[in-house]
């Protein structure tokens, strides 16, 4: 059940995500800004995040033995989509690596995510003693970083193709396991499990603070709608 729990709630917090930019580009857009600087605004307010992420990859990468080339943490565009697109792409951060082994690219593409759930579970026990303390000011500052950092300890699509190969593997090796009648028992009461309840409870808080963000948002472009503010 943890683990049934724990993809419910990356699912829920994705989506969260997705609605979360929607409704921010719209205030931007609403307030006389563009595309860029939607991207450019989002970049400042997950900073803390973005650095997050691209120093996980960095940490991994030299310690797998892999070397690395530039860092950036602000947003950069990439090469042109096609005509029809309209649009290009655009990074709002990355790490350069040599070519990278199916080890390599596993352990450097999924380290922001394997880093970026551990600070959210610490974050919320700092949260809990900063709000037992009646710390608020600690506690506004621990919630930002919370925010940022849940909203940007997602793969990339560069991240989850460095990460395909040997997640296949895996998968093969599993069900070839499977067929031959190999079987692995965790005992309820494993540390896995409880591992895992920590995870699941950290997303949903996570996607808690978004869903309220959200509807935020969304009351602020509804009044900006019927006062006559236009994209």
């Amino acid at each position: 059940m943890p683990v049934i729990w724990t993809l419910l709630s990356l699912f829920l917090l994705y989506i969260s995500k997705y609605f979360l930019v929607r409704q921010l580009s719209r205030l931007i857009h609403r307030l006389g800004g563009s595309q860029h600087g939607a991207i450019i605004t989002w970049s400042i307010i997950f900073l803390p995040g973005t650095i997050i992420h691209e120093i996980s990859h960095f940490l991994v990468a030299a310690f797998t033995g892999a070397r690395t080339g530039k860092i950036e943490i602000f947003p950069e565009y990439l090469e042109e989509k096609s005509e029809h697109e309209g649009k290009n792409k655009v990074a709002l951060g990355y790490v350069q690596t040599q070519a990278l082994n199916p080890i390599q690219g596993f352990l450097v593409g999924i380290a922001p995510f394997v880093s970026g759930l551990l600070l959210l579970i610490f974050l919320v026990s700092q949260m809990q003693i900063s709000l037992s303390q009646n710390d608020y000011q600690i506690l506004i500052l621990e919630g930002y970083f919370f925010f940022t950092i849940a909203n940007s300890f997602f793969p990339s699509w560069p991240d989850i193709k460095q990460t395909l190969p040997l997640i296949v593997i895996s998968i093969i090796a599993l069900l070839i396991a499977f067929y031959f009648g190999f079987q692995i028992m965790i005992s309820p009461t494993s540390q896995i499990w409880l591992i895992l309840n920590s995870f699941y409870v950290a997303l949903l808080i996570s996607t808690g603070f978004n869903l309220v963000l959200i509807s935020i948002l969304y009351l602020i472009n509804q009044l900006f709608k019927s006062k006559g503010f236009h994209y």
